[in-house]
Formats: structure tokens, C-alpha cells, sequence
């Protein structure tokens, strides 16, 4: 503050003060260089006085005018350092005013609150009564826990059912064989059954007519998958090839695209008579309707699970038993006959028999 003061007072004045006795100076100086020359023999020596003069009045001048600059960059330096001591003061006072209005609000809140009694007690508490530790016993390994998971072996159990089904059931499992698909390569073909000659074929009056036009009767294919995908047909035929060759069409009945050809014969080398010994097959489900069947049904079906009646309207049946169907109402429910009895049984517990054209 001192030297502030002193360089207000008494440095920056004293400079001003030199600088304009410097200009009065230089002014004479100036008269008497110039009057000099005009008067002096010597011009030369004139000359080199007056610029003696000048050189040394410039380093005089530009000296004071040095010294006034600093004095006055140092008086503006010490302003600055007071103006940031003021700046400091300030933001200090600020801050406690509003510490001291943080301390007043929270006095204030902490008026309208209440204490609370809080029990100091250890975090961790071990427990009254010890758990006693479980003995360890070695359990058997079920190695069966598994098989109804994934592809393994299924094992079929009953079927029990209480509302009527709204949708076809599963078709059930067979005994002894695996969920493989008929594609799966894993798959064993099953044995052909050998043929049977049907017990209605002699009994059968179409089977003895033997009159014009008569045709074959239609060929049965049934498909079998070989284990590596591909598929093969097999042609069962239900015909039974007799000594009589086939009768021929007579000689007035007009030949077009759509006539049936005729029954290949067999060959003499006995190779056609074992073909047909091989595609020959039985249907056990041919057979002809029993006396009780009604005369006119909508299809013929066989029972695939076993059936209890719940009530007095409905037929009771065993896997295997053969139905006919005379009604087929919407609710999945079938109206049949079986063993000259008529009742009610759901249709997902059947399936259809095809039937084959004589």
C-alpha cells in the first residue's frame, strides 16, 4: 500500500514534471543550434554540434519517458493484486453468509422432526438353535429315470379320460419298438406276413361269375421305406390267379383309351406263379359284415384304445373291436354298432379301416 502511495504521489509526478522541463529544454537547444550555424565560420562544426545536441536530448527524453511507463505498469500491477484480495474477501464473506443460512434452515428443519431410538446390536446373530447337519446316504442310481426322455423306449401306459376329447389322441406305442419315423435310417423293416388266400373267394357269387367285361379286381399298393430313405412299392394284389385264363372281350365291343388290359399270364418257368404267391395279401378287416352289422353304415372303424361307457347311451370296447359307423355328430362323438348293440363313442378312440373295392 506504501508503495503504492509512493509511486502516486511522488515517482509518476516527478516524471511528468521532467518530461515537460525536458520539452522547454530541447526548445532552447533548438534556438541555439540553429542560430549558432547561421553565425559560426565553421558550418561543419556547427553541424556536428547540433547533432551532438540532438543525439543526446532523444536518449534523454526516450530515458524519462521509460521510467514513467514502468512506474505506471507498476502501480497498475499492485491495483490488480488489491482488486483480487478485494474478489477473495468477498467470495469468503459469500460463502459464510450462506453457511450461516444453511445452519438457520437446518435449526428450523430440525424443529418439525423427531428423534428416533435406535438399539445398537451386532449385524451378524448366530442362531438359537443349531441346525442339526444331514447324514449323507448313498442312493441307488436309477438308470430308467431318463427312458421317456428324448428318443429313447417308451413304455405305454393306460389311458384315462373323463370329459369327452376334443381333438385325435396319439396313435398308442407298440410294444418292443422304438419312436424312430418309418424314414429314419435306424429303422428295421418289419417281416411281410406270408399271404393268405381269403375264405370268401370260393363262397363269393362275383368271385364265380365269369361272365363278358368282366375285370381283375383292383390292385392294393402298400409302401415300405428301405433304411436309407429311399421307397419302394410293393403291389398286393388280393386277385387269385385260377387255371381259366381271363374271359376276352368280344369282337362288337368298341376298344378305346380308357379299356382295362387284361391280367398278365404267369410264366412257364414258375417265376409269375411265386410273384404271385408273394404279393398276395389278406386284409383282416375284409371280411364280410356280420349278421348283426346294420345295412346301410357311414364307415367301417377299429377301436385303437380301450373304452369304458360312462353312461347308459354309451358302447363299451376293447383295443382291436370292430364298429360301424351310422352318425358322426359335431362334437367328435360317434353314433355306432357293435355286437348288435347301438351307442355313443368317441371318435378320437377309432380309426378308419379302408375298404377295398371287390
Amino acid at each position: 500500500m506504501a508503495e503504492l502511495q509512493m509511486l502516486l504521489e511522488e515517482e509518476i509526478p516527478a516524471g511528468r514534471r521532467a518530461l515537460l522541463d525536458s520539452f522547454t529544454n530541447l526548445e532552447r537547444v533548438a534556438e541555439y543550434c540553429e542560430s549558432n550555424y547561421v553565425q559560426s565560420a565553421d558550418k561543419e562544426q556547427a553541424l556536428e554540434e547540433t547533432k551532438s545536441y540532438t543525439t543526446q536530448s532523444l536518449a534523454s527524453v526516450a530515458y524519462l519517458i521509460n521510467t514513467l511507463a514502468n512506474n505506471v505498469l507498476q502501480m497498475l500491477d499492485i491495483q490488480a493484486s488489491q482488486l483480487r484480495r478485494m474478489e477473495s474477501s468477498v467470495n469468503h464473506i459469500s460463502q459464510t453468509v450462506d453457511i450461516h443460512k444453511e445452519k438457520v434452515a437446518r435449526r428450523e428443519i430440525g424443529i418439525l422432526t423427531t428423534n428416533k431410538n435406535t438399539s445398537r446390536s451386532h449385524k451378524i446373530i448366530a442362531p438359537a438353535n443349531l441346525e442339526r447337519p444331514v447324514r449323507y446316504i448313498r442312493k441307488p442310481i436309477d438308470y430308467s429315470v431318463l427312458d421317456d426322455t428324448g428318443h429313447g423306449v417308451k413304455v405305454g401306459g393306460g389311458l384315462s379320460r373323463t370329459n369327452p376329447p376334443t381333438q385325435k389322441p396319439p396313435s398308442p406305442p407298440r410294444a418292443g419298438k422304438g419312436i424312430l419315423g418309418y424314414n429314419s435310417p435306424y429303422r428295421t423293416l418289419e417281416p411281410v406276413r406270408p399271404p393268405v388266400v381269403p375264405n370268401d373267394y370260393a363262397s363269393s357269387p362275383t368271385r364265380n361269375n365269369a361272365g363278358a367285361g368282366q375285370l381283375p379286381s383292383p390292385v392294393r399298393t402298400a409302401t415300405l421305406n428301405h433304411s436309407d430313405g429311399t421307397e419302394r412299392t410293393v403291389f398286393l394284389t388280393r386277385c387269385l390267379f385260377t387255371d381259366a385264363p381271363p374271359p376276352q372281350p368280344s369282337a362288337d365291343t368298341p376298344s378305346g383309351p380308357d379299356e382295362t388290359p387284361s391280367t398278365p399270364k404267369p410264366s412257364e418257368d414258375g417265376h409269375g406263379e411265386e410273384d404271385s404267391k408273394v404279393v398276395e395279401y389278406s386284409d383282416p378287416y375284409a371280411e364280410e359284415d356280420p349278421p348283426w352289422a346294420p345295412r346301410s353304415y357311414m364307415e367301417k372303424v377299429v377301436a385303437v384304445y380301450d373304452y369304458t361307457a360312462d353312461k347308459e347311451d354309451e358302447l363299451s370296447f376293447q383295443e382291436g373291436a370292430i364298429i360301424y359307423v351310422v352318425k358322426k355328430n359335431e362334437d367328435g362323438w360317434f353314433e355306432g354298432v357293435m355286437n348288435a348293440t347301438t351307442g355313443l363313442f368317441p371318435g378320437n378312440y377309432v380309426e378308419s379301416i379302408m375298404h377295398y373295392a371287390d
